[in-house]
């Protein structure tokens, strides 16, 4: 049996019992493995990537679920400190920031500055390589401290501290000196959604707070270069991910469909980003600023004549009103 038809049925044994997730995983691996170890490639075996291909028609894998603005407030309002501080601080980074539970875990005390008015947070040694920053501040508009809750918990983290990492254990309102491990991240969406009792709460997984960033701010018409900075994405793919799912995305696109958003710009100007029609939309803008400029010229000479004719001055003015000229 050759090497090909060997990993061709090899695979089709696996599809047995695999997602087509897990076997393109593993047809990741052993590509990387036996082209390291003994230079075959297997990116070449075109009948086994035809193979996972068809395996893959009609998966949908399963998204982690996401939390709405409302869902956040409900919990940081009603959850008590006394038990929840720490969960309500890996929230609050978490939304903020579009952190991965690994960036959470691996985050510093000197990765967090108090700038008296803001917190600014920075992350790094992220998956993609890609080392950002955010803020948090009081934005919020239900009256709610973000930065005090965790200035809260930054407060009692006790001195005799020897590691750097900055969440640390919490239980009855007081911190401990051990350090929280990944994998306690990982279940903190979770508790989230017990708390407010939404159905399946296995769903939040690690992943959730991430999400749920990149949703709202698709959810506020913000443009996809902002995402990429916010996320730390290098491609725009992921990003367009979120605009497709975004609901205010899909009305504003439906409103401009149907003529019920002419009247307001802010929204037209969302529609035609999402739309791509956003040389269109510089285009009116170039326009109008050349109508601007040729009405204050005008006006401008206008004042000037009627101060010459004051002067008893003959002078004539010749003005071009072709807007091709400015």
């Amino acid at each position: 049996m050759s090497t090909k038809m060997f990993y061709l049925c090899f695979f089709a044994e696996k599809s047995k019992t695999l997602s087509s997730s897990t076997l393109w995983a593993h047809y990741s691996m052993l590509k990387t493995m036996l082209n390291v170890k003994r230079n075959i490639d297997v990116s070449k075996f075109y009948k086994l990537s035809a193979f996972l291909k068809r395996k893959s028609e009609g998966y949908k894998p399963k998204n982690p679920k996401v939390l709405t603005l409302d869902q956040i407030d409900k919990f940081l309002l009603e959850v008590p400190d006394k038990d929840f501080l720490m969960i309500k601080v890996a929230l609050i980074f978490g939304v903020a920031g579009a952190c991965r539970g690994k960036e959470l875990h691996q985050l510093t005390i000197s990765d967090v500055t108090d700038m008296d008015h803001a917190l600014l947070v920075n992350v790094r040694n992220t998956k993609n390589n890609v080392d950002r920053n955010f803020i948090i501040n009081n934005s919020n508009k239900n009256g709610i401290d973000l930065i005090e809750v965790c200035r809260k918990y930054m407060a009692l983290r006790k001195p005799e501290t020897t590691h750097s990492k900055f969440f640390v254990r919490y239980e009855k309102s007081q911190c401990t000196v051990q350090a929280i491990g990944k994998n306690t991240f990982g279940k903190i969406p979770q508790k989230v959604a017990e708390y407010l009792n939404l159905p399946n709460s296995t769903l939040y997984t690690g992943h959730c707070f991430r999400r749920t960033s990149a949703s709202l701010l698709a959810d506020s018409g913000a443009s996809i270069d902002v995402w990429k900075r916010h996320g730390g994405w290098k491609s725009a793919s992921v990003a367009e991910g979120y605009i497709e799912n975004s609901i205010n995305t899909k009305k504003i696109v439906a409103d401009s469909i149907f003529g019920l958003g002419v009247g307001n710009s802010t929204e037209s100007a969302s529609a035609h980003q999402v739309s791509g029609s956003a040389v269109s939309a510089s285009s009116a803008s170039s326009t109008s600023s050349k109508n601007n400029i040729l009405q204050n010229t005008i006006d401008g000479a206008n004042r000037l004549l009627n101060i010459v004719n004051c002067s008893n001055v003959n002078i004539h003015v010749n003005i071009n009103t072709n807007n091709k000229d400015l």
